[in-house]
């Protein structure tokens, strides 16, 4: 019995890339938290982290003194993985450390809600802003759709 794509069902027909690229700006919009990858010389470092996406970056916010901000700071890459493995959005890009009162009202605001009531970074000390702009953006849904998954490349939709 066939199912549909989004079980992960190599049955279903790869989508089109104009509709992958619609269903990421989608989930870039509904989804709220990514795994966000760095890395050092120690190897990869991978942590949940909550994000805010305004159309251009993704903004996250984390301890000043965490793993993640040290490797961006040595690096200023990181990769972000959101969705589920059978409909999976990757994007890798070039990720700036920004100081939360350096941080524009128009992405704090957004971010601060995702919270729930939790510390709003602007006003917890120990605090920084992540922004991530997408250099790279590859999404699939099942086998059939690894072949055309890059949507983005060098910062630019290729669809």
């Amino acid at each position: 019995m066939a199912t549909s794509g989004l079980t992960g069902d190599t049955m279903s027909p790869p989508r089109k890339p104009l509709q992958r690229k619609s269903d990421v700006l989608e989930l870039l919009r509904s989804e709220t938290t990514a795994w966000l990858a760095t890395g050092d010389t120690d190897g990869p470092h991978l942590v949940p982290l909550l994000f805010h996406y305004n159309g251009e970056v993704l903004t996250f916010a984390t301890f000043a003194n965490s793993r993640t901000v040290t490797n961006v700071a040595a690096t200023a890459r990181a990769r972000a993985a959101i969705g589920q493995h059978y409909d999976v959005v990757m994007i890798d890009g070039s990720m700036e450390i920004i100081e939360p009162d350096a941080i524009d009202p128009a992405i704090a605001d957004p971010f601060a809600s995702l919270l729930r009531g939790g510390p709003d970074p602007r006003h917890t000390p120990g605090f920084v802003y992540l922004q991530l702009t997408p250099t790279r953006v590859q999404a699939w849904r099942s086998f059939a759709e690894l072949r055309g998954r890059t949507l983005m490349n060098s910062g630019r939709w290729l669809v």
